[in-house]
């Protein structure tokens, strides 16, 4: 049976309960199924490597998505399921390698859930976080928060080594190594990439602070001031330099949790790349408020 929507030729089979989807064809950014209430579960790998999706959008009576169905979508960004939080439809690695993922919606989530439960699986790579139980509940976000300062007090090159492989071999995500028989190991490039990860899950955990604990939230503050800008590995810096998007709420939290002087500001504005015109914009409008006589645009020249 196939079902068109949203530029997709859907191969579905029926079952006594509903329609599962085993395949696509066809391509598109938007795929928009919440009308489909017939649909009740997606086929392992029927997704897999759907390189224009960017959305998708579930209807109420999905009961199981397979393993690895939507596994390097790389530029998917946004899940809604229309469903109250449950961990329990979900197989293996279903979004393993969807590096782009921003949000993955339930119902009547917050925010802040939607964003590290994404998170979860996009950057830290920690499937139990998505199949979990207690999905919202106050243990999921500590199950969270012991996931990231594991990843902050590891090593970087170490935590490297622990990106996945997607569970089979036909899935290879490093960029460094490969499962083809190619030495593995580090570039330094590779290494910058996981260090100023961690830094914008930091970054990312204080923005949406549900449930975090004050010991918790010492140690990613913590984490944040080691890597500082001026310090040999600036990535905390680095990652909100690099950020055009979120780059002024993450300056905010930088701002409260190094607490900079005026000059440390003025070197940091000089520093921000082209890109991160809103950010600088926002820093200079801070410096300025630490001097009285003269401004961050006249001292600058700006």
């Amino acid at each position: 049976m196939i079902i068109e929507a949203d530029g997709y030729n859907l191969i579905c089979e029926e079952t006594g309960d509903g329609l599962v989807i085993n395949g696509y064809e066809g391509s598109g950014a938007l795929l928009d199924l919440s009308s489909q209430m017939r649909l009740i579960g997606i086929d392992k790998k029927a997704f897999l490597c759907c390189k224009s999706l960017r959305k998708v959008s579930l209807p109420q009576n999905i009961r199981h998505m397979g393993d690895w169905c939507f596994s390097k979508c790389d530029n998917l960004e946004s899940v809604s399921i229309d469903i109250q939080p449950s961990g329990e439809i979900f197989g293996r690695g279903v979004f393993e390698g969807c590096v782009g993922l921003k949000e993955i919606v339930f119902k009547n989530a917050g925010p802040d859930l939607s964003v590290l439960l994404a998170a979860g699986v996009s950057h830290m790579a920690n499937d139990h976080l998505l199949r979990s139980d207690d999905i919202g509940q106050n243990f999921w976000y500590e199950k969270w928060d012991l996931s990231l300062l594991s990843m902050i007090t590891s090593q970087d090159t170490e935590s490297s080594k622990s990106v996945p492989l997607g569970g089979e071999e036909d899935i290879s995500y490093d960029g460094v190594g490969s499962v083809d028989g190619e030495m593995s190991g580090e570039t330094n490039e590779y290494v910058k990439r996981i260090a100023t990860d961690k830094c914008r899950l930091c970054y990312m955990r204080l923005l949406h602070d549900t449930y975090l604990s004050d010991g918790h939230r010492e140690k990613i503050e913590e984490y944040i001031k080691d890597h500082a800008y001026g310090s040999r590995y600036d990535w905390a810096w680095m990652a909100i330099n690099e950020d055009a998007v979120n780059g002024p709420e993450y300056m905010r939290i930088y701002l409260d949790v190094v607490r900079p002087d005026r000059d440390e500001m003025k070197a940091m504005i000089e520093s921000i790349s082209a890109t991160g015109i809103q950010t600088k914009a926002y820093l200079i409008s801070e410096a300025g408020k630490q001097g009285s006589e003269t401004s961050a645009l006249d001292d600058l020249f700006i």
